[in-house]
């Protein structure tokens, strides 16, 4: 694979071929984003454990998977499809919520089922439901009860 050779050449690139209908998406993702920042982030500081950093990259595509993350602070969504824009707000906060507790879950070898269920489970019982009223979880995720009171 040849890139160019510099990294401002490959963006450069990258902006060039969004078409002008996504560039639209992607702002009023962010406008909704804004909106409901300071009360996720309220809420989010009420948990314990968590390592709260003082800036989150979010990088919104029309491929890949509906969420992910890569420490120590990108995130990554899929904005494609109508269910996509309707649940890419709790995709965000699913996938900070990861960031956030990453430490804390590697630190106890936390299985895959049970990262998804102590995220899906933090939202749900927490003031972030107010926020994600249509929040669905997962049916892999498993809840480690005592995991979770150490967190709220």
């Amino acid at each position: 694979m040849f890139l160019p050779k510099n990294k401002r050449d490959i963006e450069l690139i990258i902006v060039r071929r969004v078409p002008e209908s996504f560039k639209d998406r992607i702002n009023r993702l962010e406008k909704s984003w804004r909106k409901i920042e300071p009360d996720f982030f309220k809420a989010v500081k009420s948990f314990k454990r968590k390592k709260l950093l003082n800036k989150y990259q979010c990088h919104v595509s029309q491929f890949g998977p509906e969420g992910k993350y890569r420490r120590p602070n990108f995130l990554f969504v899929r904005l494609r499809t109508k269910k996509d824009e309707k649940r890419v707000l709790e995709t965000i906060g699913h996938e900070l919520l990861h960031l956030l507790f990453a430490d804390f879950l590697e630190s106890r070898k936390a299985t895959y089922p049970e990262r998804e269920g102590i995220i899906d489970a933090l939202i749900v019982r927490s003031e972030l439901k107010k926020i994600f009223l249509h929040y669905e979880t997962q049916s892999i995720g498993r809840v480690n009860q005592r995991w979770l009171k150490e967190i709220l």
